[in-house]
């Protein structure tokens, strides 16, 4: 299989399967500070729909070429700016209507972890944003409040998951750099 990654040009034979290869088209890209955007094998375009276990595990024997195209990451990461402030707006509100239940019952703690899932994905584009873009973060101030709203979380403490939601975490959330 001939694989085109932007620029470059290599080929790999069988016994390789497609996750093997994906996989390695990735790592090349993430060492240039790129993400693929684009994956076409053969002349079907692949999306992240097709990248099933039986996909994966298909033998690139199967295929003639695969071509990549990647994009540098502080790019994506501007274009994604718009997006992930109003994913940021939707969390607080969401974080702003756990106080009162937290406060005065009833809240379900399925909720409130419902919501540390969402704050972790947040987190997680915000740590990786900053990383790339050299830029300061708020999300590291962070850190502190969210271990400490762990152990409320733990010990039960609804008083105290409320106080450090209102007053520590969501001030706290934000995108600007």
């Amino acid at each position: 299989m001939q694989i085109t990654l932007d620029q470059d040009h290599w080929e790999v034979d069988a016994p390789l399967t497609m996750e093997h290869v994906l996989t390695e088209v990735s790592e090349r890209a993430h060492a240039q500070s790129r993400i693929v955007t684009k994956l076409q094998l053969d002349h079907r375009t692949i999306t992240d729909r097709d990248l099933d276990p039986v996909f994966l595990a298909e033998s690139v024997a199967r295929f003639r070429r695969l071509t990549a195209v990647s994009e540098p990451m502080p790019e994506l990461i501007l274009a994604a700016e718009g997006s992930m402030r109003k994913y940021t707006e939707t969390l607080r509100a969401e974080g702003a209507a756990l106080l009162s239940p937290l406060r005065f019952g009833p809240l379900p703690l399925s909720a409130l972890d419902a919501w540390l899932g969402q704050l972790a994905d947040y987190l997680e584009f915000v740590d990786g944003a900053s990383a790339i873009t050299q830029a300061g973060t708020r999300a590291s101030s962070l850190a502190p409040w969210i271990q400490q709203l762990l152990e409320a979380r733990a010990a039960g403490d609804r008083i105290r998951l409320a106080d450090l939601l209102e007053y520590e975490i969501l001030p706290r959330m934000d995108v600007r750099r």
